[in-house]
């Protein structure tokens, strides 16, 4: 409840004008967003092969940003 709580507040105070601002709203959305869900996610490639090997009772996806980089999931 705790992990919603925060990520509530960083929803409405999350818009802002400054890029780093939202930089670390975005690491910080992401991270309660994991524990919430108990997804463990990455944004960097070079990580999903390990997201991948410690997939072994959940759901492990990839998919393509819009950047054109690797993401990927593992929902237990």
């Amino acid at each position: 409840m705790k992990y919603l709580t925060l990520l509530t507040i960083i929803l409405i105070s999350g818009c802002s004008t400054q890029p780093v601002s939202h930089q670390i709203a975005n690491v910080i959305f992401g991270t309660v967003f994991e524990k919430a869900t108990n997804t463990n996610t990455s944004y960097n490639a070079a990580s999903c092969p390990d997201i991948k090997r410690t997939c072994s009772s959940g759901d492990y996806q990839e998919w393509y940003q819009k950047n054109g980089k690797k993401a990927c999931a593992c929902n237990k």
